[in-house]
């Protein structure tokens, strides 16, 4: 098996499925990456001889090693654009007419 074998295994729609949607599953994957790349994090599944890293990363979301946590607008301390409206409104200059 070569790196592209393993890569051409991944069923994205299964795992789209299992992430609730592509964007989460993009977001998902990317940090997952980042975190095994830059902090030395370890894999959760044992990584097969000639398998991608990313093809290993799709396995841990497919086997639900891993999962993508968002808390719901309710659970949301403030509200989305609350705090971004309150300062641009104090910096926002209207031209007198």
């Amino acid at each position: 098996m070569t790196i592209y074998d393993s890569l051409h295994e991944i069923h994205l729609d299964k795992l789209a499925e299992v992430a609730e949607g592509r964007a989460r599953l993009t977001y998902l994957v990317a940090q997952r990456l980042r975190a095994i790349i830059n902090n030395g994090a370890q894999l959760l599944v044992e990584r097969k001889p000639g398998e991608a890293l990313l093809a290993a990363v799709c396995r841990e979301v497919l086997e639900k090693k891993i999962w993508l946590e968002i808390p719901e607008p309710e659970e949301m301390p403030v509200e989305p654009f609350e705090e971004v409206t309150s300062f641009l409104a104090d910096d926002v200059v209207s031209p007198d007419l």
